[in-house]
């Protein structure tokens, strides 16, 4: 992110209204999440078997979702409502 992309970001949600300012927190929360998961997914077709890997992505989304409840990434679940 440039300098300019962070402040245009900053501003926006300096003016953000609660609901907004949850939103955006959602949307890069979002973001971010599904980049870790691009990530992990990279360094497992370097380094698994496409079968492990097939393995691996399902065991995570089960625990995700099964174990975790988790099927939507938000702030709320992924622990940035401190306040």
């Amino acid at each position: 992110m440039s300098r300019e992309e962070k402040r245009a970001f900053y501003s926006r949600v300096k003016k953000a209204s609660y609901r907004e300012f949850w939103a955006l927190m959602n949307e890069f929360h979002t973001r971010a999440y599904r980049l870790a998961e691009q990530h992990y997914g990279e360094a497992m077709d370097i380094v698994l078997h496409p079968k492990q890997k097939k393995a691996v992505v399902a065991k995570a989304q089960e625990i995700r979702e099964l174990w975790d409840g988790i099927h939507e990434v938000t702030v709320d679940v992924t622990g940035g409502n401190e306040g």
